[in-house]
């Protein structure tokens, strides 16, 4: 069989993925299969790029041109694999494709068998709520698993969502405090400062997924399908930030902003929430929901769901609706950065220069995002439709009075 091949290198960043998708649009549109080579790790790990590789995989997979998914290894053998899912990028990858195609190195071998062990090992760590070797936390549902081996306890129960944030506030803090966090003591009392509000973004995006995620706009299930979070914990230098995202002049600014809190070395402390699944996005869920939302462009959409009481409870579980995106901008409000890639929109807002504002749901317009590439909150790129949403928060562990 002949195939096409995508490969993603090791020193991948938000901008050149953009590339990628666009080397995978054109592919998609020949006569051949795709494989999918990623890197065994990456160079640039922070800001959102870990969950970006898993909605890019979950892309690739939906395209139905997906032949294999080949890791950039030549011999397998347990030493190498053993610490694989170190990168966490990797697993919900992994997983994505562990009962259809497979995972491959690059000489054609399965990797099944070497792989089955450590799979089941960061399985049983998820389930515990464990922390992943290098300060970071993986929690990940696989809704084509056996529930009893795919679905997170810490997040669903007998086929509902949690109803009480405080019981995963406390599951979080342990983990956070004695793994996350643990060689920062310093960090420690800022976290403390901000438990409930971490837990509350994170309980909300979850939350999301589960009512949005799981089937498409027919309101069949997704197979395979998944959705999670990732938490990682920063320390970099301010100014090799604001170096490392100088072509991204709205991200650039954020951490140059005074707001933002150095310690002694000039470092900035801050944690990083990436949750993603591999869904409808919230483009089409919302147009498959709502009977006039034909009306609206793209961008409207995404704006409609992040305001309180726009989204429709048609499908989706009991309870208030419309609230767990506009309760995220209220919590990060004056401090954080948000970042949604969905569908063919991908936008951010700083929130320490753009506040939370309480918006009508008529007045859509005045709810601001600026263009992840052009940092315009007018002119919109329509980059290549992607499966599913990564929404990614960076919430500072400092900051000045």
């Amino acid at each position: 069989m002949i195939t096409n091949k995508v490969k993603i290198p090791k020193d991948v960043d938000l901008l050149s993925l953009h590339k990628i998708y666009v080397e995978l649009g054109l592919k998609a549109k020949q006569d051949f299969f795709i494989d999918l080579i990623i890197p065994i790790e990456l160079t640039k790990n922070y800001l959102g790029i870990s969950a970006s590789l898993i909605q890019f995989a979950a892309t690739w997979l939906r395209t139905e041109k997906a032949s294999k998914l080949i890791i950039d290894i030549t011999t397998p053998n347990e030493k190498l694999l053993e610490n694989l899912f170190r990168n966490e990028y990797l697993l919900p990858i992994i997983g994505l494709v562990w009962d259809g195609i497979g995972v491959y190195d690059k000489e054609g071998n399965n990797l099944r068998k070497y792989l089955k062990k450590s799979l089941n090992e960061v399985f049983t760590k998820m389930a515990k709520v464990e922390a992943l070797k290098g300060e970071k936390l993986l929690l990940t549902n696989f809704d084509h698993f056996p529930e009893s081996v795919g679905i997170l306890p810490c997040f669903e129960q007998n086929g509902e969502y949690i109803s009480s944030e405080t019981e995963l506030a406390v599951s979080l803090e342990n983990v956070l405090m004695n793994d996350v966090l643990r060689n920062y003591s310093d960090t420690h009392l800022s976290y403390k400062n901000i438990k409930r509000s971490f837990s509350k973004i994170v309980y909300e995006l979850m939350k999301n997924t589960f009512e949005w995620a799981k089937a498409d706009v027919d309101d069949v299930p997704f197979d395979p399908n998944i959705r999670g979070v990732l938490i990682k914990f920063n320390k970099r230098k301010r100014s090799t930030l604001v170096e490392n995202f100088k072509s991204n002049k709205g991200v650039s600014e954020y951490f140059n902003n005074e707001v933002l809190k150095e310690n002694n070395q000039g470092e900035l402390y801050f944690l990083e929430i990436s949750v993603f699944d591999s869904g409808a996005g919230f483009i089409s869920k919302y147009r498959s929901l709502n009977d006039n939302a034909s009306k609206f462009s793209d961008i409207e959409v995404v704006k409609k769901c992040m305001i309180k009481h726009n989204t429709s409870s048609k499908g989706l579980n009991k309870g208030d609706k419309g609230i767990g995106l506009d309760k995220i901008l209220r919590i990060i409000s004056g401090k954080g950065l948000i970042r949604i890639k969905t569908g063919n929109k991908c936008v951010y807002r700083n929130l320490i220069t753009e506040p939370y504002l309480v918006i009508n749901r008529k007045n859509v317009e005045k709810m601001k995002l600026y263009d992840w590439s052009n940092d315009s909150d007018v002119n919109y790129t329509n980059y290549e439709p992607v499966s599913g949403s990564v929404v990614t928060i960076i919430f500072p562990l400092s900051i000045n009075d």
